[in-house]
C-alpha cells in the first residue's frame, strides 16, 4: 500500500492518481551558486480535485 498525501488547503486525503487533477505544465528550476537560474524539463503539475490546490509534480 502506498502513502497518503493530505491537501493543506482543504484537508482532503489523496491516496491515488485518480484523486488528482492534471494542471498546466511547469518548468523545474534550480538556483545556481552565482544566482543564475538553471532550467530543467517541464513537468505536469498535479492539483487536488477537491479544491485545485497545487500538490506536486510527477517525476518521470
Amino acid at each position: 500500500m502506498g502513502d497518503t498525501l493530505t491537501c493543506e488547503e482543504c484537508g482532503a486525503a489523496v491516496e491515488s492518481v485518480e484523486q488528482l487533477e492534471e494542471g498546466q505544465e511547469v518548468v523545474e528550476m534550480q538556483e545556481e551558486s552565482d544566482g543564475s537560474i538553471r532550467l530543467f524539463e517541464s513537468r505536469n503539475l498535479f492539483l487536488c480535485k477537491n479544491c485545485k490546490n497545487p500538490l506536486g509534480l510527477f517525476d518521470s
